[in-house]
């Protein structure tokens, strides 16, 4: 995982995180008040944004990357190119949670790239971390074992 700033990421990138941080108010969360928004770009070069959707018992709750690759798959594609991710939280990378990270993987292409994007409390970013689907899901169980 590699830190960066917001001059690193390119006006594609920029634009993802644009879209998943305007999403991301949208996010329904109130019980956890945590808000995720999420953007991704498909090998097609369409982007797709989601953010979570919490409910009462929490296991029914939609993270927003699941929410992004949802609207993806019912849009016609099944392919993750790049897919950035926007929260804030006092510390930490920024990154997807373990189930996220699956989900991620099962549409990813061999280099899909991963951006957190953690914001401080008055919406400015605090940190910005890139890495790849396969140095957060290292020796993973992927589609490649049923077939």
């Amino acid at each position: 995982m590699e830190k960066i700033t917001f001059e690193d990421l390119t006006d594609q990138e920029k634009e993802l995180y644009a879209q998943a941080k305007a999403v991301r108010v949208n996010a329904y969360a109130p019980y956890s008040d945590f808000k995720v928004g999420a953007s991704l770009l498909s090998s097609n070069e369409n982007i797709f944004s989601g953010c979570n959707v919490e409910s009462v018992d929490f296991t029914l709750t939609t993270h927003a990357e699941m929410n992004a690759i949802d609207t993806m798959v019912a849009s016609g594609e099944q392919k993750i190119k790049t897919i950035v991710i926007v929260m804030e939280a006092e510390s930490g990378y920024g990154m997807p949670c373990g189930l996220c990270r699956q989900k991620i993987l099962e549409f990813a292409l061999d280099n899909t790239a991963i951006f957190g994007i953690n914001l401080d409390g008055k919406g400015e970013i605090r940190d910005i971390y890139k890495t790849s689907i396969k140095e957060v899901m290292p020796y993973s169980f992927g589609p490649e074992y049923l077939k």
